[in-house]
């Protein structure tokens, strides 16, 4: 699809109001009538769909496709976030250990890119700072051998991720970090033994994450994604220790919504309660070994499966690794 006739036909979601505001913004909708960003790890692109309609070629919003290099290899994340001087933009991180930015506008370009490595599973861009966070799960080298990070790069200039530079200004220890949400306000960070919550402090080349506030699990959690809960703007969703649970924003308090949910890799639950999950293969077709899913399933309020959508009617199986309710919609 042509880029500006995409732009034109996108509505905001919240109209360019922070995060934290979305889920009141986000029109009431029928069953599945919202767009679903996905990374799909066989032709290793982003790809945007409607969720209610068949993911055909025709039905296809928009795509970006990761550079041929090593370093692009297993797109974890895709997330769209709205800057000041490019407008809306496609934050992307992939396992081979490369994050970057692109130009959702008029050619897809990659605006900025660097090599946190270490398995990068979540990338954040924080409007008002101009900051990026990146959550590694694992070590990067014999130098920063720990079992995971997060890494802040931080810019010359704002509004210009170009600015970002190549090597981070912070790094935090953070065992098996997955999961990244920034709210117009904090950003939390989910890993194997912890959820925290941070604000950021100082400005451009200054800018630091501050830590708030943090839970800690005694016992294994394994914690993957964060998103936000668009049935309460005070609330995020996660997935960890083989269950679905919402957190406080506030409080860190977790609630289990949904138990028995294993290899979850990610989880969205739109303004109706409608909700989606990617669970690994491997644990729902046992001959098959695999992190993806050929399938995103879909469930009603209740949590009773509905429909799952995949790349039937692409000519291959597509390995879906993530998938989230996209801050914009088509019209």
């Amino acid at each position: 699809m042509n880029r500006r006739t995409l732009l034109k036909s996108a509505v905001a979601i919240g109209m360019g109001a922070p995060l934290a505001s979305l889920a009141a913004a986000t029109p009431a909708h029928a069953a599945g009538n919202y767009d679903v960003l996905v990374t799909e790890q066989v032709k290793n692109k982003v790809m945007l769909f409607r969720a209610i309609n068949l993911w055909t070629p025709e039905n296809l919003g928009w795509e970006w496709a990761a550079p041929a290099q090593t370093a692009w290899v297993g797109l974890n994340d895709a997330r769209f976030r709205e800057t000041d001087r490019f407008g809306w933009v496609c934050a992307v991180a992939a396992g081979g250990g490369k994050v970057g930015i692109v130009n959702f506008g008029d050619d897809d370009a990659l605006l900025w890119s660097a090599t946190p490595g270490g398995n990068p599973h979540a990338v954040e861009y924080l409007r008002g700072h101009g900051v990026v966070a990146v959550a590694s799960s694992s070590a990067v080298s014999s130098t920063l051998d720990y079992q995971g990070y997060l890494s802040l790069y931080a810019p010359t200039d704002a509004d210009d991720p170009a600015t970002l530079g190549s090597e981070p200004v912070q790094r935090i220890e953070f065992s098996g970090a997955h999961g990244l949400w920034w709210d117009g306000a904090h950003l939390y960070a989910l890993g194997t033994w912890t959820l925290a919550k941070y604000r950021v402090t100082g400005s451009l080349k200054s800018a630091r994450l501050a830590l708030v506030q943090k839970h800690m699990w005694a016992t294994e959690f394994g914690g993957h994604s964060l998103d936000m809960d668009f049935t309460d703007s005070g609330r995020l969703v996660l997935n960890g220790a083989q269950a679905i649970w919402t957190v406080d924003k506030a409080t860190l308090a977790l609630t289990k919504i949904r138990s028995q949910s294993y290899g979850v890799k990610s989880f969205s639950r739109a303004v109706d309660g409608e909700s989606f999950w990617v669970q690994a293969i491997d644990v729902t077709d046992p001959p098959k070994e695999g992190w993806w899913n050929e399938y995103v399933q879909f469930f009603d309020a209740a949590g009773t499966p509905t429909y799952r959508r995949g790349l039937d009617y692409y000519g291959y199986e597509g390995h879906f690794y993530r998938s989230r309710i996209a801050s914009i919609r088509l019209s």
